[in-house]
């Protein structure tokens, strides 16, 4: 995020500046925490995820790829996603749930 930033806008603005894809958000889906990692100068951290729930603001958009984070963008239906962690695939469940209120786990 930029300073200053609201998540949501964030959310636009990474993912056409990431796709192309100009995107609405709908609904914040999930609250949830990563996986503790390690910096490569020793640092421990977790970090708090805010998970939307978006559409492309326009139908017909092709994603592309714009710059260097990403190798491949592309359009997948459900039930033909490529290979990815199981993390990433629960959080995705998370959002297909549609619910109303954002998910969160209890403390």
């Amino acid at each position: 995020m930029e300073p200053g930033e609201a998540p949501a806008a964030c959310v636009v603005r990474e993912a056409e500046e990431e796709t192309g894809v100009r995107v609405v958000v709908e609904r914040l889906a999930a609250v949830t925490a990563s996986p503790p990692v390690r910096h490569g100068n020793g640092d421990r951290a977790q970090y708090l995820e805010l998970v939307f729930a978006c559409r492309p603001a326009d139908a017909g958009q092709v994603p592309r790829v714009c710059d260097d984070e990403s190798a491949e963008v592309a359009w997948f239906p459900l039930d033909a996603l490529p290979a990815m962690t199981e993390r990433m695939r629960e959080i995705i469940a998370l959002v297909e749930k549609d619910e109303p209120e954002a998910w969160f786990a209890p403390a």
